[in-house]
């Protein structure tokens, strides 16, 4: 298969040509374009299979050179390259089938990309199969866009069940294009794929097990629900086999974050962010995974922690109230003296006057 490259960016062309392993995608050929002129002028040169173009090119944009290709390339498949503010161009583009998915430029990654053009691979391999010259009209339609496989991916690995269960109803409503030929796709072991690629990060390693269940549903599910009910409880499964490695790595991430408290928490910009950092976990991830260990957020853990410090500077009856505030990461006496009371019940100054008349006697 020989694909085309459009994009007047240099360095999106030669990032593309350099990061994708086309020999296993099945393409021996890989031309560049610099614009739409240009790859027009390829492709009315050579049998192209792929063209993946950019939107907005010099002297022939994305979408005249759809057009064009359209009618003297008819059987060549296109992928669109989009930014975030092209997205009225990308559902022109897609009009018509003139392009069968396309890749937000901006967030893609070189799993997104060799996914996507794996499955315009598929494609032009069916339309191969038809008569040399004929355009084949009853393509089944792609339901699993490149947005959806980077959404998968970010929520199996950092998200929880109840958002895996939402982006896999957003995705099974949209395999609904698919009508009674549900069976025939081949999106849904594209789907299978994510986990699997996932998965492996963490040793998780069951590739011919998902794809046999899948291919075993196919083949008696009287309904393509049934069908989806399998690939929910598969993700399901990896998801949780992933929190399970991730437990075992994180219980040592979150005693380095406890130890990182204790050294830093007189510092007044000390911030949940800045202990993920340090521990090597997403801000987000981090967050969830302190609450769920500690039994409390991090906000409420700190304060405590701080309070629990103030509470020993206060027995010396040297200490002011804005120095043992500014010692435990107070820039604020009131709000200092507000945590303080919510937590004890009683003002720091109350606190020392009590200390002392306590140790006095």
């Amino acid at each position: 298969m020989k694909i085309v490259i459009a994009d007047d960016e240099v360095l999106v062309r030669k990032g593309i040509c350099m990061s994708i392993s086309w020999e296993a995608l099945g393409i021996d050929e890989v031309f560049e374009a610099a614009d739409g002129q240009q790859a027009l002028e390829i492709i009315s040169q050579n049998p192209i299979d792929i063209l993946l173009t950019d939107i907005k090119m010099p002297k022939m944009d994305g979408l005249q050179l759809l057009d064009k290709v359209s009618i003297i390339s008819p059987n060549t498949v296109n992928i669109v390259l989009s930014c975030v503010n092209d997205m009225a161009c990308v559902r022109e583009a897609m009009k018509f089938n003139k392009a069968v998915d396309y890749i937000p430029k901006l967030t893609m990654s070189t799993d997104e990309l060799q996914s996507v053009i794996r499955r315009a691979g598929t494609y032009v391999k069916e339309l191969m199969e038809e008569q040399p010259g004929k355009l084949r009209t009853d393509t089944l339609p792609l339901f699993f866009e490149a947005e959806h496989e980077a959404k998968l991916r970010q929520t199996l690995e950092y998200g929880t069940g109840k958002e895996i269960e939402a982006l896999l109803e957003k995705i099974f409503e949209a395999a609904c294009v698919l009508g009674s030929r549900w069976r025939e796709s081949g999106e849904w072991e594209e789907i299978i794929s994510v986990f699997v690629s996932v998965g492996k990060k963490y040793g998780i390693y069951n590739k011919d097990y998902l794809m046999d269940k899948v291919t075993q549903t196919l083949k008696k599910a009287s309904a393509r629900e049934a069908l989806e009910k399998v690939i929910l409880g598969e993700a399901l499964w990896v998801h949780e086999k992933i929190e399970e490695e991730k437990r075992k790595s994180y219980d040592a991430g979150i005693r380095a974050a406890l130890e990182y408290i204790n050294r830093n928490y007189g510092d007044k910009k000390l911030k949940l962010g800045e202990i993920a950092k340090f521990i090597g976990m997403s801000e987000s991830y981090f967050s969830r995974y302190f609450k769920r260990v500690m039994g409390e957020g991090f906000s409420e853990y700190l304060n405590k922690f701080r309070i629990g410090k103030a509470k020993e500077a206060l027995r010396d009856r040297r200490s002011t109230m804005q120095e043992v505030a500014e010692l435990v990461g107070y820039s604020n006496p009131a709000y200092f003296t507000q945590i303080f009371k919510d937590l004890t019940g009683m003002s720091p100054k109350a606190y020392q006057k009590q200390f002392l008349d306590t140790t006095a006697r």
